[in-house]
């Protein structure tokens, strides 16, 4: 039985009256919105190097459960979506907004991150050296060639 907004797509003469007329639907967005989710888990996934078995660990779920969350055509729970956030170190946030606006979101750092330190550059060190450029000839010949 189909949704009240589920009508049978009536004709369109092009691509654009199609996909207008697809965005009126509110399936349109809520597929759109499990994408972006997805695509959004999976990023984090590839920065942390996270597989999805190490992420079925953290979930303390079977890997087939973290598959089917992943293949994008599962209907993501609140509370679901909060517990893989957390898995990969993160906090879940929601967003409303506005029709005819862009959402811009920031990661804001609290603290510094430790940073390898950086050595120290001394100019004196190069003065004590001497290069003697008569020994250093090139030729063609020792010149790597990219193909």
């Amino acid at each position: 039985m189909r949704k009240q907004n589920e009508q049978p797509y009536g004709s369109f003469d092009s691509f654009e009256r199609f996909f207008a007329q697809t965005e009126q639907r509110p399936g349109y967005w809520v597929e759109l919105a499990k994408l972006d989710f997805t695509r959004e888990v999976l990023d984090r996934m590839k920065q942390l190097d996270v597989t999805k078995g190490q992420l079925a660990v953290k979930l303390d779920a079977q890997p087939a459960l973290v598959t089917r969350l992943l293949s994008g055509k599962n209907n993501f729970e609140l509370a679901t979506m909060v517990r893989i956030a957390r898995a990969l170190d993160c906090e879940f946030r929601s967003h409303l907004q506005p029709k005819g606006t862009q959402a811009m979101w920031i990661d804001v750092l609290h603290e510094e991150p430790e940073r390898a330190p950086v050595p120290v550059w001394n100019p004196d060190e190069f003065k004590s050296r001497k290069i003697n450029f008569d020994q250093q000839v090139l030729s063609n010949e020792s010149l790597p060639v990219a193909a």
